[in-house]
């Protein structure tokens, strides 16, 4: 005897309802593309399929703690205090998101009350405080089976959900599964969007993509700005590219793209550009051609640095090096000078010795200071002075300066000039004003325009109250200076000079072109 079981009207209806939601839901996956939204029309599936009062959907966050952690994302029902002790769960908690979270499987809990895995625990409290008294949990699977999160629906009262309603749930924990791993997989390239931006902007790069078939170009926001444009000012194009090329580089530039197109080699260039407002920049670029099974090439991707800074310090090392070799040679032209001159006045060995360490000291101080200024500085004639006053212990009770402060020398006359100062120095202090007491030292100097529209420094050395000794005590000591200040400096300097000995003591004038940056004092 067979008895046949017809459903009746009202499940008929049910079922129908419940297939026209899942479909319904079906669609709203497709068209809509706010998740949030979409999470509440399933959980709103979840509970009307399933006849709860509750609904939650939860997704696994793997990095987190130590074997993951289930983070809700959207609930029906549940109190604020409950949503927040329940916003991440882990696998040790006495939920049934836990539980099956540690199977893998369903769990089901007709009454909470009588769980014994849920006695004396914050979850079963929570439960009582939301009003909850029996729970399904569905473990949700990527299409590849990797747990990703679950989707649970509560009741009020006792409950243990029908097996039809079940399967129906299982339709609808499918669409959540691919929901929550599409949403995933966009969290992760908009992230790896994000980090490829960040470098980009940091790293400086200028991105281009050129359709070469259709002439259609994308450039980064950075590469309008490394060829003069404004962002969007115009559209992308091999012409609008070309354009900004300095007229002097564009030809070969081209050649170089033309090359890398016909032989499928990289094209790597550098070149200059030329922006409205008169500056040029120098780029330097990486590309690569792609071609089609035909051989004809479809695409080129590629990226810009700007390299100005760098050519720019590279041009100032070479003038570093070139500036570094002229003073080499000068310094060797004034050494072997020096050496020459005292080996020619020296007695004797020892006094050869003590005359060439004292020039070679003025030598040193003076390039010390030379080495310490950066571009566009000069030495400057009041520091020189007292670093050779300084260097031979000069009382300065009994030395009066008068004249400007920062007068800037030509980097050419300063090793010439410091020898002359060392000189009357080293003199003064031997046979003049800073070595006999009662004697002193004025030097005055001031700065003003010349015929010839250059610059001049008028230097006046004067010693006063010197008791002179006779010429043939004076002459050998003071023979080197002498002829320093009235041969070198006219030659080497361009410099007017006057040398004499008075009855009181020396009077030396120097007379010679300075830096044309005094201009601006």
């Amino acid at each position: 005897m067979t008895i046949a079981h017809h459903q009746g009207p009202e499940q008929m209806k049910a079922e129908l309802e419940d297939s026209e939601r899942l479909q319904a839901i079906s669609l709203e996956l497709i068209k809509d593309g706010r998740p949030q939204a979409v999470y509440e029309t399933i959980l709103d599936g979840a509970a009307a399929i399933m006849r709860s009062q509750f609904a939650s959907l939860q997704m696994l966050d793997a990095d987190r703690g130590a074997a993951g952690e289930l983070r809700l994302l959207s609930h029906r029902g549940f109190s604020d205090e409950a949503a927040q002790f329940w916003h991440w769960v882990s696998m040790d908690r006495a939920s049934t998101c836990a539980l099956a979270l540690r199977t893998g499987r369903r769990v089901v809990v007709s009454d909470v009350e009588t769980a014994a895995f849920m006695q004396g625990t914050a979850d079963l409290a929570h439960y009582r405080q939301s009003g909850i008294r029996a729970v399904q949990t569905t473990p949700l699977h990527s299409r590849v089976g990797t747990l990703i999160g679950m989707l649970s629906t509560h009741w009020a009262h006792v409950h243990r959900p029908k097996e039809r309603e079940l399967r129906l749930l299982d339709v609808l924990a499918r669409q959540a599964a691919d929901l929550i791993e599409r949403e995933k997989t966009e969290t992760a390239l908009r992230a790896s969007e994000e980090r490829l931006r960040t470098a980009v902007e940091v790293g400086g790069l200028g991105l281009w993509d050129w359709n070469v078939l259709t002439g259609e170009v994308h450039w980064s926001d950075e590469y309008f700005r490394m060829l003069g444009y404004g962002v969007d000012e115009v559209t992308p194009s091999y012409e609008n590219w070309s354009a900004r090329i300095h007229p002097d580089d564009r030809a070969e530039t081209e050649a170089l793209l033309q090359h890398a197109r016909e032989a499928r080699t990289e094209f790597v260039t550098e070149f200059r550009t030329l922006h409205p407002n008169g500056a040029v920049r120098w780029l330097h670029g990486r590309g690569r051609f792609f071609y089609d099974q035909g051989g004809q090439a479809i695409r080129m991707v590629g990226a810009m640095t700007d390299t100005t800074e760098r050519r720019q310090w590279e041009d100032r090392q070479k003038a570093l090096v070139a500036e570094l070799q002229h003073r080499t040679r000068n310094l060797m032209a004034v050494v072997r000078a020096v050496a020459e001159t005292t080996a020619r006045r020296a007695k004797d060995l020892p006094d050869f010795s003590a005359h060439f360490r004292s020039r070679l000291s003025a030598l040193a101080r003076v390039q010390g200071l030379l080495s310490r200024l950066a571009n566009q500085q000069r030495v400057t004639f009041d520091e020189l002075l007292r670093a050779e006053l300084a260097a031979v212990d000069a009382d300065m009770g009994r030395v009066r300066l008068d004249g400007p402060s920062g007068v800037k020398l030509r980097s050419s006359t300063v090793q010439t000039l410091t020898m002359a100062l060392h000189e009357l120095a080293n003199n003064a202090v031997k046979y003049g004003a800073l070595g006999q007491a009662g004697a002193a030292l004025s030097v005055r100097w001031h700065v003003e325009a010349g015929q010839d529209q250059k610059l001049w420094l008028h230097i006046d050395w004067h010693e006063s109250g010197v008791r002179m000794p006779p010429a043939t005590g004076a002459g050998e000591g003071i023979g080197h200076g002498r002829e320093l200040i009235e041969r070198a400096l006219p030659y080497q300097l361009e410099a007017r000079t006057s040398f004499a000995l008075g009855p009181n003591g020396l009077r030396c004038t120097i007379s010679m072109p300075v830096s044309e940056l005094n201009m601006a004092r």
